[in-house]
């Protein structure tokens, strides 16, 4: 007799969520609905737009619920009718209340993309480049009125590369949340796996980021501020000012060459032509920049239409 597939609820909203709907969906796991966000004013025309989980999810024809609160009662009864085995969130981008987390016959569980209980909240991907960690991963926990801070099923963990920005480091754990879930679903469901508590008392937080946050203090270490620039691609982009524009960092490499004589924050080209930028103890070579109004360009290219001698980057 074929065994009754397991009734799945995922609730996701960003990219990082694809790539575990997309597994669950390949592996004929049962999905009764996709837990999403409403569709959003988007891009310059401020246009409604619908976020890549749900796009996949009406490609896939999977039932979409995307409640603009979750407190109502009607939204109670319809995830209760559906009568899920377990609920898995990732990225979806609000809280879920109690009552809802308490409807699965088997468990909600949590996809985090960190190895807790270090960087509970918002931003652990971030969080973990800009404190220059050597390793993150992922952690799939029990959901609880905490946040972030249930007991955990299974983790995972990868090396942080020095050269890793958060898109690509996002990338490659939102891949890994896809195989460690599913690897994991039939052990939790079957209570193969127990969940062991945390140790709270090690826990550290990743605050929401906001555009204040990737302003650049020239008079910083080079590292630091390297570590800030790869944090902080895609979003919101490092950035200074430049002749009263805003000038973004997109990317950027440690120096070797020291300069003591120029004031943070000056530009500075070498032999090769490269677009070098003075901090409070070292350079960074800078490859790649986006002067407001203009596309993102190599600093190459910037350099050659561009007059540098005596500009200083944060004035």
């Amino acid at each position: 007799m074929k065994p009754t597939p397991i009734k799945i609820i995922i609730a996701g909203a960003s990219d990082f969520s694809v790539p575990t709907v997309k597994r669950l969906n390949d592996l004929d796991y049962q999905i009764v609905a996709v837990l999403t966000q409403p569709d959003r004013p988007a891009g310059r025309g401020l246009k409604q737009t619908k976020n890549p989980v749900k796009l996949l999810a009406e490609k896939m024809s999977l039932t979409v619920l995307d409640f603009k609160s979750l407190d109502g009662e009607n939204v109670f009864e319809t995830i209760k009718k559906l009568s899920p085995d377990l609920l898995i969130t990732i990225a979806y981008g609000d809280l879920i209340p109690q009552k809802i987390l308490d409807i699965p016959h088997c468990e909600s569980i949590n996809i985090h993309p960190s190895l807790l209980p270090l960087w509970r909240g918002a931003s652990p991907i971030q969080s973990a480049i800009l404190n220059g960690d050597t390793k993150t991963g992922i952690s799939l926990i029990r959901m609880t009125s905490e946040l972030d801070a249930g007991p955990i099923f299974a983790t995972t963990e990868t090396p942080i590369a020095p050269e890793e920005n958060a898109q690509r480091l996002s990338n490659r754990l939102a891949r890994m949340s896809a195989i460690l879930t599913t690897n994991n679903i039939e052990d939790i469901v079957n209570k193969n796996i127990l969940p062991d508590e945390q140790q709270h008392q090690n826990a550290t937080y990743a605050p929401k980021i906001t555009k204040k946050d990737a302003i650049i203090n020239w008079s910083r270490p080079a590292p630091e501020i390297l570590k800030k620039i790869k944090a902080f691609n895609p979003w919101p982009i490092a950035y200074t000012m430049l002749e009263q524009k805003n000038f973004r960092i997109w990317d950027a490499k440690p120096s070797k060459q020291i300069n003591f004589t120029s004031r943070p924050g000056s530009i500075i080209s070498n032999k090769l032509n490269e677009m070098l930028v003075t901090t409070g103890d070292e350079m960074l070579l800078l490859t790649t920049v986006q002067l407001e109004g203009r596309k993102k360009m190599p600093a190459l290219d910037f350099l050659k239409g561009f007059a540098y001698e005596g500009k200083i980057l944060g004035k």
